[in-house]
């Protein structure tokens, strides 16, 4: 794989989208889509699934700091992930209810909105080490569609727009999203 990695010329880009991944599932609060995107519309579809694979790989180590630490400190942790923009204890309970209710109810959270690090946090509090295990599962399906979404546009957009008007609607687009996402969403 590492050989695929640098035949692609992605090393940079897919540390960026490793360690994106690893922060928005433990306290970061921008998607790792966006650089999931962005590599779908600069390198192709491929190279997008690629990290599209990366992010959900990744995306554990942000868990498990978010399982550890709610499990040494859960008020802490709570109050943190309380504090952080779009999401209030509302949120919180829905994505604990989704926890419970199994990993279907958490992948169809991660295409509604819910937090990943709201499944983290709970599985600690059920002290569910499985949850770690499953969670590039719950992460991976998002993920690839929407490498394969935007890759797709772009490829149709190609003939059309330039690299770099497309990388132009790539990022207007999710400015829209987060215009949208912060007004809808609590906190």
């Amino acid at each position: 794989m590492l050989f695929f990695i640098r035949a692609l010329g992605l090393t940079l880009p897919l540390w960026i989208v490793a360690g994106w991944s690893a922060a928005e599932a433990a306290i970061f609060f921008l998607v790792a889509d966006v650089p999931i995107s962005w590599i779908a519309v600069r390198s192709g579809t491929r190279a997008a699934v690629l990290a599209a694979i990366v992010a959900a790989i990744a995306s554990v180590a942000g868990a498990a700091a978010v399982f550890f630490w709610a499990g040494r400190d859960p008020a802490g942790a709570a109050a943190t992930m309380a504090s952080l923009p779009a999401i209030d204890p509302a949120l919180m309970s829905r994505a604990a209810a989704d926890y419970h209710r199994g990993p279907l109810f958490m992948l169809a959270g991660s295409f509604s909105g819910t937090p990943f690090k709201l499944y983290a946090l709970e599985a600690a509090r059920a002290r569910d080490y499985g949850f770690l295990f499953i969670s590039p599962l719950l992460r991976l399906p998002r993920f690839l569609l929407v490498a394969l979404l935007v890759g797709g546009i772009s490829n149709f957009l190609r003939g059309r727009l330039g690299l770099r008007r497309r990388i132009g609607l790539l990022a207007v687009s999710w400015i829209l999203f987060y215009v949208f996402y912060f007004a809808v969403m609590p906190g």
